[in-house]
Protein backbone atom coordinates (compact mmCIF):
# COMPACT_ATOMS: atom_id res chain seq x y z
CA UNK A 1 0.00 0.00 0.00
CA UNK A 2 1.28 3.51 -1.20
CA UNK A 3 2.17 5.65 2.09
CA UNK A 4 0.18 8.10 0.94
CA UNK A 5 -2.61 6.44 0.98
CA UNK A 6 -2.40 5.04 4.64
CA UNK A 7 -4.17 6.07 7.58
CA UNK A 8 -0.96 7.12 8.68
CA UNK A 9 -0.55 9.90 6.48
CA UNK A 10 -4.50 10.66 6.31
CA UNK A 11 -4.75 11.68 10.07
CA UNK A 12 -1.24 13.05 10.10
CA UNK A 13 -2.06 15.92 7.06
CA UNK A 14 -5.92 16.02 8.37
CA UNK A 15 -4.94 16.42 11.85
CA UNK A 16 -2.12 19.20 11.03
CA UNK A 17 -4.74 20.73 8.01
CA UNK A 18 -7.29 21.36 11.38
CA UNK A 19 -4.47 22.04 13.88
CA UNK A 20 -3.45 25.21 11.52
CA UNK A 21 -6.94 26.26 10.70
CA UNK A 22 -7.47 26.35 14.02
CA UNK A 23 -4.94 28.57 15.04
CA UNK A 24 -5.37 30.59 12.25
CA UNK A 25 -8.83 30.84 12.90
CA UNK A 26 -8.53 31.99 16.86
CA UNK A 27 -5.71 34.51 15.57
CA UNK A 28 -8.22 36.12 13.00
CA UNK A 29 -10.77 35.86 15.85
CA UNK A 30 -8.69 37.92 17.92
CA UNK A 31 -7.48 40.70 15.25
CA UNK A 32 -11.01 41.40 14.35
CA UNK A 33 -12.94 40.81 17.69
CA UNK A 34 -10.66 41.66 20.36
CA UNK A 35 -10.83 45.27 19.49
CA UNK A 36 -14.78 45.21 19.42
CA UNK A 37 -14.50 43.42 23.02
CA UNK A 38 -12.23 45.63 24.49
CA UNK A 39 -14.03 49.04 23.61
CA UNK A 40 -17.15 47.29 24.55
CA UNK A 41 -15.73 46.48 28.17
CA UNK A 42 -13.67 49.15 28.74
CA UNK A 43 -16.49 51.52 28.59
CA UNK A 44 -18.56 49.30 30.78
CA UNK A 45 -15.61 49.84 32.87
CA UNK A 46 -15.53 53.23 32.04
CA UNK A 47 -19.49 53.80 33.27
CA UNK A 48 -19.24 51.51 36.55
CA UNK A 49 -15.67 53.85 37.87
CA UNK A 50 -17.42 57.22 36.86
CA UNK A 51 -20.68 56.39 38.74
CA UNK A 52 -18.40 54.77 41.75
CA UNK A 53 -16.15 58.01 41.45
CA UNK A 54 -19.57 60.31 41.48
CA UNK A 55 -20.87 58.93 44.52
CA UNK A 56 -17.89 58.63 46.79
CA UNK A 57 -16.28 61.43 45.92
CA UNK A 58 -15.34 63.20 49.14
CA UNK A 59 -17.06 66.33 49.50
CA UNK A 60 -16.58 69.81 50.62
CA UNK A 61 -12.81 68.74 51.01
CA UNK A 62 -11.06 69.74 47.91
CA UNK A 63 -8.03 67.71 48.47
CA UNK A 64 -9.04 64.59 49.13
CA UNK A 65 -11.25 64.91 46.13
CA UNK A 66 -8.18 65.84 43.91
CA UNK A 67 -6.39 62.65 45.63
CA UNK A 68 -9.74 60.98 44.63
CA UNK A 69 -9.66 61.89 40.89
CA UNK A 70 -6.10 61.08 40.98
CA UNK A 71 -6.77 57.69 41.70
CA UNK A 72 -9.09 56.82 39.11
CA UNK A 73 -6.88 58.91 36.37
CA UNK A 74 -4.32 56.24 37.25
CA UNK A 75 -6.57 53.23 37.68
CA UNK A 76 -8.75 53.72 34.42
CA UNK A 77 -5.63 55.41 32.32
CA UNK A 78 -8.09 58.21 32.00
CA UNK A 79 -7.68 62.09 31.84
CA UNK A 80 -9.96 63.82 34.27
CA UNK A 81 -10.76 67.29 33.59
CA UNK A 82 -12.60 69.73 36.04
CA UNK A 83 -14.38 73.26 35.51
CA UNK A 84 -16.46 75.55 37.29
CA UNK A 85 -19.29 77.41 36.41
CA UNK A 86 -17.63 80.05 34.36
CA UNK A 87 -15.81 77.46 32.30
CA UNK A 88 -12.29 77.95 34.32
CA UNK A 89 -10.03 74.78 35.24
CA UNK A 90 -10.20 73.31 38.64
CA UNK A 91 -8.73 70.07 37.85
CA UNK A 92 -6.14 69.17 34.65
CA UNK A 93 -4.70 65.68 33.69
CA UNK A 94 -1.00 65.06 35.64
CA UNK A 95 1.74 64.16 34.33
CA UNK A 96 3.53 62.23 36.92
CA UNK A 97 1.72 59.92 39.52
CA UNK A 98 -0.07 61.88 42.60
CA UNK A 99 1.08 65.47 40.97
CA UNK A 100 -1.39 67.33 39.15
CA UNK A 101 -0.43 69.48 35.79
CA UNK A 102 -0.29 73.44 36.81
CA UNK A 103 -3.12 74.66 34.75
CA UNK A 104 -1.82 77.04 31.14
CA UNK A 105 -2.98 77.67 28.28
CA UNK A 106 -1.55 74.71 26.58
CA UNK A 107 -1.08 71.71 28.23
CA UNK A 108 -0.49 68.89 25.54
CA UNK A 109 -0.56 67.40 22.51
CA UNK A 110 -1.32 63.48 21.37
CA UNK A 111 -1.23 62.65 17.66
CA UNK A 112 -2.74 58.65 16.84
CA UNK A 113 0.37 57.17 15.40
CA UNK A 114 -1.01 55.70 11.50
CA UNK A 115 -3.57 58.85 11.81
CA UNK A 116 -4.16 62.77 11.20
CA UNK A 117 -6.33 62.76 13.88
CA UNK A 118 -5.01 65.16 16.59
CA UNK A 119 -5.90 65.87 20.61
CA UNK A 120 -5.17 69.51 21.78
CA UNK A 121 -5.75 71.20 24.80
CA UNK A 122 -4.93 75.11 23.94
CA UNK A 123 -7.42 76.08 26.23
CA UNK A 124 -8.17 74.50 29.93
CA UNK A 125 -10.54 77.29 30.89
CA UNK A 126 -12.93 76.08 27.60
CA UNK A 127 -12.17 72.43 27.81
CA UNK A 128 -15.84 71.48 26.69
CA UNK A 129 -15.17 72.83 22.78
CA UNK A 130 -12.33 71.64 22.28
CA UNK A 131 -12.82 67.41 23.22
CA UNK A 132 -13.33 65.42 20.09
CA UNK A 133 -16.16 62.52 20.38
CA UNK A 134 -13.50 60.17 17.52
CA UNK A 135 -13.85 56.45 17.83
CA UNK A 136 -10.58 55.95 18.96
CA UNK A 137 -12.06 57.87 22.30
CA UNK A 138 -14.20 57.39 24.90
CA UNK A 139 -15.61 60.51 26.14
CA UNK A 140 -17.55 61.93 28.84
CA UNK A 141 -18.01 65.92 29.54
CA UNK A 142 -19.99 68.22 32.16
CA UNK A 143 -20.91 66.02 34.46
CA UNK A 144 -21.65 67.44 37.94
CA UNK A 145 -19.80 66.76 40.63
CA UNK A 146 -21.90 66.22 43.72
CA UNK A 147 -21.32 68.33 46.58
CA UNK A 148 -19.91 70.60 44.29
CA UNK A 149 -23.03 71.88 42.71
CA UNK A 150 -22.85 75.53 44.76
CA UNK A 151 -19.51 76.21 42.71
CA UNK A 152 -20.76 75.05 39.57
CA UNK A 153 -17.80 72.35 39.38
CA UNK A 154 -18.74 69.60 36.13
CA UNK A 155 -16.43 66.67 35.33
CA UNK A 156 -14.89 65.73 31.71
CA UNK A 157 -13.60 62.26 31.11
CA UNK A 158 -11.38 61.35 28.40
CA UNK A 159 -9.83 57.76 27.57
CA UNK A 160 -7.97 56.78 24.82
CA UNK A 161 -8.23 53.13 23.02
CA UNK A 162 -5.21 53.39 21.42
CA UNK A 163 -3.21 50.57 23.29
CA UNK A 164 -5.74 47.96 21.60
CA UNK A 165 -5.10 49.54 18.24
CA UNK A 166 -1.41 49.32 18.60
CA UNK A 167 -1.71 45.51 19.78
CA UNK A 168 -3.96 44.90 16.87
CA UNK A 169 -1.52 45.88 14.64
CA UNK A 170 1.65 44.14 16.67
CA UNK A 171 -1.05 41.06 16.03
CA UNK A 172 -0.58 41.60 12.48
CA UNK A 173 3.00 42.40 12.31
CA UNK A 174 3.66 39.35 14.20
CA UNK A 175 1.49 36.91 11.81
CA UNK A 176 4.27 35.40 9.84
CA UNK A 177 6.02 34.21 13.06
CA UNK A 178 3.17 33.29 13.89
CA UNK A 179 2.42 31.17 11.25
CA UNK A 180 5.85 29.38 11.67
CA UNK A 181 5.18 28.52 15.00
CA UNK A 182 1.93 27.13 14.32
CA UNK A 183 2.99 25.09 11.52
CA UNK A 184 5.32 23.41 13.95
CA UNK A 185 3.35 22.98 16.88
CA UNK A 186 0.46 21.44 14.64
CA UNK A 187 3.04 19.13 12.96
CA UNK A 188 4.37 17.76 16.07
CA UNK A 189 0.51 17.84 17.49
CA UNK A 190 0.10 15.40 14.20
CA UNK A 191 2.67 13.40 14.64
CA UNK A 192 2.02 12.49 18.31
CA UNK A 193 -2.15 12.55 17.66
CA UNK A 194 -1.25 10.31 14.58
CA UNK A 195 1.16 7.85 16.71
CA UNK A 196 -1.35 7.53 19.40
CA UNK A 197 -4.15 6.63 16.92
CA UNK A 198 -2.96 5.08 13.84
CA UNK A 199 -0.23 3.11 15.71
CA UNK A 200 -2.73 0.51 17.19
CA UNK A 201 -4.94 0.71 14.01
CA UNK A 202 -2.09 -0.55 11.58
CA UNK A 203 -1.35 -3.39 14.40
CA UNK A 204 -5.02 -4.64 14.12
CA UNK A 205 -4.64 -4.02 10.57
CA UNK A 206 -1.70 -6.62 9.93
CA UNK A 207 -3.52 -8.98 11.93
CA UNK A 208 -6.27 -8.49 10.02
CA UNK A 209 -4.56 -9.16 7.23
CA UNK A 210 -2.85 -12.55 8.66
CA UNK A 211 -6.33 -13.70 9.94
CA UNK A 212 -7.49 -13.28 5.73
CA UNK A 213 -5.17 -15.59 4.99
CA UNK A 214 -5.75 -18.09 7.68
CA UNK A 215 -2.60 -17.33 9.82
CA UNK A 216 -4.25 -17.26 13.37
CA UNK A 217 -0.87 -16.97 15.63
CA UNK A 218 -0.62 -13.32 15.49
CA UNK A 219 -2.56 -11.25 18.19
CA UNK A 220 -3.34 -7.89 18.27
CA UNK A 221 -1.84 -6.69 21.87
CA UNK A 222 -3.39 -3.39 21.84
CA UNK A 223 -5.76 -3.29 25.16
CA UNK A 224 -7.06 -0.36 25.43
CA UNK A 225 -10.34 0.52 27.28
CA UNK A 226 -11.97 2.64 24.31
CA UNK A 227 -13.24 1.55 20.75
CA UNK A 228 -9.92 0.84 19.33
CA UNK A 229 -9.45 -1.84 22.49
CA UNK A 230 -12.64 -3.01 21.75
CA UNK A 231 -12.05 -3.58 17.90
CA UNK A 232 -8.52 -5.53 19.05
CA UNK A 233 -10.04 -7.72 21.20
CA UNK A 234 -12.45 -8.95 19.33
CA UNK A 235 -10.58 -9.42 16.92
CA UNK A 236 -8.48 -11.51 18.67
CA UNK A 237 -11.56 -13.18 19.92
CA UNK A 238 -12.28 -13.74 16.14
CA UNK A 239 -9.04 -15.11 15.59
CA UNK A 240 -9.39 -17.71 17.77
CA UNK A 241 -12.87 -18.73 16.98
CA UNK A 242 -12.34 -18.69 13.55
CA UNK A 243 -8.66 -21.06 14.84
CA UNK A 244 -11.36 -23.61 16.46
CA UNK A 245 -13.69 -23.67 13.63
CA UNK A 246 -10.92 -24.35 11.35
CA UNK A 247 -9.51 -27.23 13.40
CA UNK A 248 -12.63 -28.58 13.61
CA UNK A 249 -13.61 -28.33 10.36
CA UNK A 250 -9.99 -29.72 9.42
CA UNK A 251 -11.06 -32.73 11.43
CA UNK A 252 -14.39 -33.10 10.60
CA UNK A 253 -13.12 -33.29 7.07
CA UNK A 254 -9.98 -36.10 7.83
CA UNK A 255 -13.52 -37.87 9.43
CA UNK A 256 -15.55 -37.69 6.39
CA UNK A 257 -11.89 -38.62 4.23
CA UNK A 258 -11.65 -41.40 6.71
CA UNK A 259 -15.43 -42.71 5.90
CA UNK A 260 -15.19 -42.36 2.62
CA UNK A 261 -12.57 -44.33 2.68
CA UNK A 262 -13.84 -47.34 4.52
CA UNK A 263 -17.23 -46.98 2.61
CA UNK A 264 -15.10 -47.79 -0.21
CA UNK A 265 -12.91 -50.08 1.26
CA UNK A 266 -16.50 -51.75 2.86
CA UNK A 267 -17.56 -51.84 -0.94
CA UNK A 268 -14.94 -52.95 -2.07
CA UNK A 269 -14.83 -55.97 0.14
CA UNK A 270 -18.48 -56.22 -0.64
CA UNK A 271 -17.69 -56.62 -3.91
CA UNK A 272 -15.04 -59.01 -3.49
CA UNK A 273 -17.35 -60.95 -1.36
CA UNK A 274 -20.14 -61.51 -3.78
CA UNK A 275 -17.16 -62.52 -6.27
CA UNK A 276 -16.46 -65.11 -4.11
CA UNK A 277 -19.56 -66.22 -2.96
CA UNK A 278 -20.26 -66.59 -6.78
CA UNK A 279 -17.33 -69.01 -7.00
CA UNK A 280 -17.81 -70.78 -3.97
CA UNK A 281 -21.24 -71.79 -5.17
CA UNK A 282 -21.08 -71.82 -8.98
CA UNK A 283 -18.45 -74.53 -9.15
CA UNK A 284 -20.64 -77.13 -6.91
CA UNK A 285 -23.42 -76.27 -8.78
CA UNK A 286 -21.54 -76.64 -12.31
CA UNK A 287 -20.25 -80.48 -10.98
CA UNK A 288 -24.00 -81.27 -9.65
CA UNK A 289 -25.31 -80.02 -13.13
CA UNK A 290 -22.43 -81.92 -14.80
CA UNK A 291 -23.34 -85.09 -12.69
CA UNK A 292 -27.29 -85.04 -13.09
CA UNK A 293 -26.93 -84.50 -16.22
CA UNK A 294 -24.35 -87.45 -17.43
CA UNK A 295 -26.82 -90.37 -15.13
CA UNK A 296 -29.71 -88.72 -17.15
CA UNK A 297 -27.57 -89.76 -20.24
CA UNK A 298 -26.19 -92.67 -18.44
CA UNK A 299 -22.84 -91.28 -19.99
CA UNK A 300 -20.17 -93.84 -19.20
CA UNK A 301 -19.36 -94.28 -15.01
CA UNK A 302 -22.26 -92.41 -14.39
CA UNK A 303 -24.53 -94.81 -15.31
CA UNK A 304 -23.96 -96.05 -11.79
CA UNK A 305 -26.36 -93.54 -10.61
CA UNK A 306 -26.13 -94.33 -6.85
CA UNK A 307 -23.02 -93.58 -6.25
CA UNK A 308 -23.10 -90.23 -8.08
CA UNK A 309 -26.29 -89.52 -6.39
CA UNK A 310 -23.93 -89.97 -3.44
CA UNK A 311 -21.97 -87.95 -4.05
CA UNK A 312 -24.39 -85.44 -5.52
CA UNK A 313 -26.22 -84.89 -1.89
CA UNK A 314 -22.88 -85.04 -0.14
CA UNK A 315 -21.91 -81.32 -2.53
CA UNK A 316 -25.54 -80.48 -2.12
CA UNK A 317 -25.53 -80.30 1.81
CA UNK A 318 -21.60 -78.76 1.51
CA UNK A 319 -23.79 -75.72 -0.66
CA UNK A 320 -26.35 -75.64 1.77
CA UNK A 321 -23.67 -75.18 4.58
CA UNK A 322 -22.09 -72.46 2.92
CA UNK A 323 -25.72 -70.64 2.42
CA UNK A 324 -26.31 -70.98 5.91
CA UNK A 325 -22.97 -69.68 6.80
CA UNK A 326 -23.40 -66.55 4.23
CA UNK A 327 -26.49 -65.92 5.64
CA UNK A 328 -25.05 -66.01 9.46
CA UNK A 329 -22.60 -63.04 8.01
CA UNK A 330 -25.31 -61.31 6.08
CA UNK A 331 -27.22 -60.94 9.36
CA UNK A 332 -24.38 -60.30 11.90
CA UNK A 333 -23.01 -57.45 9.15
CA UNK A 334 -26.74 -55.74 9.09
CA UNK A 335 -26.70 -52.57 11.27
CA UNK A 336 -30.15 -53.42 12.71
CA UNK A 337 -28.72 -56.41 14.29
CA UNK A 338 -29.27 -56.30 17.72
CA UNK A 339 -27.37 -59.81 19.73
CA UNK A 340 -29.49 -61.04 22.60
CA UNK A 341 -27.49 -60.50 25.11
CA UNK A 342 -27.33 -62.36 28.68
CA UNK A 343 -25.65 -64.20 31.16
CA UNK A 344 -24.06 -67.44 29.61
CA UNK A 345 -22.03 -70.13 31.33
CA UNK A 346 -19.56 -70.17 28.67
CA UNK A 347 -17.94 -73.67 30.52
CA UNK A 348 -21.16 -75.61 29.56
CA UNK A 349 -20.74 -74.35 25.83
CA UNK A 350 -16.96 -75.02 25.43
CA UNK A 351 -17.77 -78.51 27.16
CA UNK A 352 -20.23 -79.29 25.02
CA UNK A 353 -18.20 -78.08 21.75
CA UNK A 354 -15.15 -79.68 22.85
CA UNK A 355 -17.70 -83.45 23.08
CA UNK A 356 -18.95 -82.92 19.43
CA UNK A 357 -15.15 -83.05 18.09
CA UNK A 358 -13.95 -85.66 20.46
CA UNK A 359 -15.17 -88.59 17.82
CA UNK A 360 -13.53 -86.63 14.75
CA UNK A 361 -10.22 -86.71 17.03
CA UNK A 362 -10.63 -89.98 17.82
CA UNK A 363 -11.52 -91.23 14.35
CA UNK A 364 -8.08 -88.72 13.38
CA UNK A 365 -5.48 -90.01 15.84
CA UNK A 366 -5.43 -87.24 17.39
CA UNK A 367 -5.57 -86.52 21.16
CA UNK A 368 -8.05 -84.05 22.96
CA UNK A 369 -7.26 -82.29 26.53
CA UNK A 370 -9.94 -79.92 28.22
CA UNK A 371 -8.85 -78.49 31.56
CA UNK A 372 -12.56 -76.38 31.95
CA UNK A 373 -13.14 -73.97 35.48
CA UNK A 374 -16.37 -74.89 36.03
CA UNK A 375 -18.84 -72.09 36.33
CA UNK A 376 -17.21 -69.52 34.25
CA UNK A 377 -19.87 -66.92 33.23
CA UNK A 378 -20.02 -63.86 30.55
CA UNK A 379 -22.46 -61.58 29.05
CA UNK A 380 -23.03 -62.53 25.00
CA UNK A 381 -25.36 -64.21 22.91
CA UNK A 382 -25.50 -67.42 23.69
CA UNK A 383 -25.93 -69.10 19.92
CA UNK A 384 -23.47 -66.31 18.71
CA UNK A 385 -20.87 -67.48 20.92
CA UNK A 386 -21.79 -71.11 20.67
CA UNK A 387 -20.93 -70.62 16.95
CA UNK A 388 -17.81 -68.66 17.56
CA UNK A 389 -16.39 -71.57 19.97
CA UNK A 390 -17.69 -74.26 17.58
CA UNK A 391 -15.61 -72.98 14.47
CA UNK A 392 -12.74 -72.03 16.86
CA UNK A 393 -12.58 -76.24 17.87
CA UNK A 394 -13.69 -77.54 14.15
CA UNK A 395 -10.74 -75.23 12.60
CA UNK A 396 -8.24 -76.99 15.28
CA UNK A 397 -9.41 -79.85 14.44
CA UNK A 398 -9.07 -79.72 10.99
CA UNK A 399 -5.40 -78.54 10.91
CA UNK A 400 -4.24 -80.59 13.29
CA UNK A 401 -2.04 -83.78 12.28
CA UNK A 402 -2.58 -87.31 13.30
CA UNK A 403 -1.00 -88.11 16.14
CA UNK A 404 -0.68 -84.46 17.73
CA UNK A 405 -2.76 -83.21 20.34
CA UNK A 406 -5.81 -80.43 20.94
CA UNK A 407 -5.13 -78.58 24.07
CA UNK A 408 -8.38 -77.04 25.43
CA UNK A 409 -8.39 -74.28 28.74
CA UNK A 410 -10.76 -72.10 30.41
CA UNK A 411 -9.87 -70.13 33.38
CA UNK A 412 -10.64 -66.72 34.80
CA UNK A 413 -7.88 -63.64 35.22
CA UNK A 414 -8.27 -60.40 36.89
CA UNK A 415 -12.00 -59.58 35.82
CA UNK A 416 -11.62 -61.92 32.86
CA UNK A 417 -12.63 -65.23 31.15
CA UNK A 418 -9.57 -66.32 28.90
CA UNK A 419 -10.08 -69.63 26.66
CA UNK A 420 -7.34 -71.06 25.01
CA UNK A 421 -7.54 -73.56 21.58
CA UNK A 422 -3.69 -75.26 21.24
CA UNK A 423 -3.21 -77.30 18.10
CA UNK A 424 0.34 -78.85 18.68
CA UNK A 425 2.73 -79.67 15.20
CA UNK A 426 0.48 -77.07 13.39
CA UNK A 427 2.41 -73.73 12.08
CA UNK A 428 0.97 -70.61 9.62
CA UNK A 429 3.08 -68.18 8.00
CA UNK A 430 2.98 -64.83 10.40
CA UNK A 431 1.88 -63.24 7.50
CA UNK A 432 -0.89 -65.40 7.04
CA UNK A 433 -2.68 -64.65 10.12
CA UNK A 434 -4.12 -61.28 10.10
CA UNK A 435 -5.92 -62.35 6.24
CA UNK A 436 -7.29 -65.51 8.18
CA UNK A 437 -9.98 -63.59 9.27
CA UNK A 438 -11.13 -62.19 6.03
CA UNK A 439 -14.22 -63.72 4.17
CA UNK A 440 -13.26 -67.04 2.03
CA UNK A 441 -9.64 -66.69 2.32
CA UNK A 442 -7.56 -70.28 2.90
CA UNK A 443 -4.60 -71.29 3.24
CA UNK A 444 -5.24 -73.80 0.99
CA UNK A 445 -4.35 -72.38 -2.23
CA UNK A 446 -6.08 -74.95 -3.83
CA UNK A 447 -9.46 -73.86 -2.61
CA UNK A 448 -10.64 -77.59 -2.15
CA UNK A 449 -13.19 -78.05 0.38
CA UNK A 450 -11.57 -81.28 1.40
CA UNK A 451 -8.45 -79.08 2.41
CA UNK A 452 -9.40 -76.18 3.38
CA UNK A 453 -13.09 -75.81 4.39
CA UNK A 454 -15.21 -73.06 3.14
CA UNK A 455 -12.81 -70.16 4.22
CA UNK A 456 -15.53 -68.33 6.11
CA UNK A 457 -15.25 -69.79 9.93
CA UNK A 458 -12.83 -67.38 11.30
CA UNK A 459 -14.22 -64.81 9.26
CA UNK A 460 -17.56 -65.70 11.29
CA UNK A 461 -15.48 -66.21 14.76
CA UNK A 462 -13.86 -62.71 14.18
CA UNK A 463 -17.52 -61.13 13.45
CA UNK A 464 -19.05 -62.49 16.57
CA UNK A 465 -16.10 -61.87 18.84
CA UNK A 466 -16.07 -58.09 17.80
CA UNK A 467 -19.52 -58.04 18.62
CA UNK A 468 -18.83 -58.99 21.91
CA UNK A 469 -16.03 -56.74 21.94
CA UNK A 470 -13.72 -59.48 22.96
CA UNK A 471 -9.82 -59.57 22.87
CA UNK A 472 -8.84 -62.28 20.64
CA UNK A 473 -5.44 -63.77 18.77
CA UNK A 474 -4.34 -66.08 17.29
CA UNK A 475 -0.60 -66.69 16.94
CA UNK A 476 2.51 -69.59 16.68
CA UNK A 477 4.00 -70.88 19.40
CA UNK A 478 6.47 -73.38 20.34
CA UNK A 479 4.35 -76.25 20.49
CA UNK A 480 2.34 -75.20 17.83
CA UNK A 481 -0.80 -72.73 16.74
CA UNK A 482 -2.74 -70.94 19.68
CA UNK A 483 -6.09 -69.03 19.50
CA UNK A 484 -7.04 -67.02 22.94
CA UNK A 485 -9.85 -65.28 23.91
CA UNK A 486 -10.69 -63.17 26.77
CA UNK A 487 -13.76 -61.89 27.73
CA UNK A 488 -15.03 -59.09 30.11
CA UNK A 489 -16.98 -60.24 32.69
CA UNK A 490 -18.17 -56.55 33.78
CA UNK A 491 -19.88 -56.47 29.92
Amino acid sequence: MSKYRSIAFKIFVLTSLVLVAFALLLYVTLYFILPSFYFQNKSADLNQGITRLLKTLPQEDWTAAVQSLDDFSIRYNALLFVQDSSGKSVYAPFITQGHSLPLQESVTTTEKEGTDSTIIISDPDNLSTHLPAEPEMISYTNLPLPGYESRGYTLSVLASLQPIDEAARMLLRLLPYMALIILVIAILGALVYTRLIARPLIGISQVAKRLAQLDFSERSRHDSRDEIGDISRSLNDLSMNLQQAMQELTEANMQLKDDIQRKEEDEALRREFMDMISHELKTPITAVSGQLEAMLHNVGPYSNRDKYLAQSQHILKEMEKLVYEILDISRLENHRFQPSMAAVNVSALIQEAAEQIQYICELNGIRLESNLASDQWVTGDKRLLSKAISNVMSNAVHYTRSGEQIRIALYADAGHVCLSVLNTGAFIEPNEIPKLFKPFYRIEKSRSRRTGGSGLGLYIVNTILNIHQSEYSLSNTGEGVLFSVRWNTNN
